[in-house]
């Protein structure tokens, strides 16, 4: 359901690259999208958050599409509770338990679904030819290589990391669905992997960052060997999605030093 009407929305409560959160009293939320964010993107999110939330139950419920103050948004429920980032900066001694939990709510959405959205490969392929980084023989060679891929109908979230999961005394909320696709879910492993260990925070001090990579460093670990544990699977299972995932990274905005990381393993393969 679309709707043209003005929205009365209240505080603003939180924002980040792609849109600005407001509170609609007393139960629901605005998610209005920034300037130059697709239409096509917002009501992807809005599809995928609607099923998802029918199907596993992990998410906000989502209500209805909106057009207001002359920008496209969605009202969502509003869920109580604080990231699993901010619970981990906040105790940092749970972060094992917190990075195995990361594991397991991973695991517990890579359900194969019954609706309609892009496949991973079609989404790396479309990533990948935005990126300015790499020739168009690199990009060929990367393609082929995604065609040697397995195929699936796995739910993947491709943007599943601890700032993304809402938790409460009761549950947890699994948030932020734009980028899912469906296809081989160790795809979507890889991607959380690789944010994980590389992702860069910019603009904070020498010891700040010190500081927040030993912690990065820690989710990582504890994720991908609790991740390993409980699916089966060993990292090479995993890495065999890196280098198209990796170059599909280079088509966001990254700070330089994670972008240098990324070419890096990427060079290794075009170089061989």
């Amino acid at each position: 359901m679309e709707n043209s009407n003005k929205v009365e929305k209240g505080r603003l409560i939180g924002q980040g690259n792609t849109a600005e959160i407001y509170e609609i009293p007393p139960d629901r939320i605005l998610k209005l999208y920034r300037d130059g964010i697709p239409k096509e993107a917002c009501e992807h999110e809005f599809y995928v958050t609607q099923n998802v939330s029918r199907l596993l139950g992990v998410c906000p419920k989502a209500y209805e599409v909106v057009h207001t103050d002359g920008r496209i948004g969605a009202i969502y429920e509003k869920v109580d509770g604080i990231t699993m980032l901010k619970c981990m900066l906040a105790k940092v001694w749970t972060v094992r338990k917190q990075a195995k939990l990361l594991a397991h709510y991973h695991k517990e959405i890579q359900q194969e679904v019954d609706f309609q959205i892009y496949s991973v490969k079609d989404k790396l392929r479309f990533e990948i030819k935005k990126v300015t980084e790499l020739s168009d023989s690199d990009k060929e060679k990367i393609f082929r290589y995604i065609d040697t891929l397995p195929e699936g109908n796995f739910l993947c979230h491709f943007d599943f990391h601890p700032d993304n999961i809402i938790i409460n005394k009761e549950r947890k909320y699994i948030i932020d669905w734009m980028t899912a696709c469906v296809g081989d879910y160790k795809a979507d492993v890889a991607r959380t992997c690789l944010m994980l260990k590389y992702a860069e925070v910019p603009r904070i001090s020498k010891v700040v960052g010190y500081v927040i990579k030993l912690l990065q460093n820690w989710i990582y670990q504890n994720y991908r060997k609790e991740y390993l544990r409980i699916s089966g699977l060993t990292m090479k299972d995993i890495k065999k999605w890196e280098i198209p995932v990796a170059a599909a990274r280079l088509s966001e905005w990254v700070p330089e030093k994670e972008k240098e990381k990324l070419l890096d393993i990427i060079r290794k393969y075009i170089d061989k």
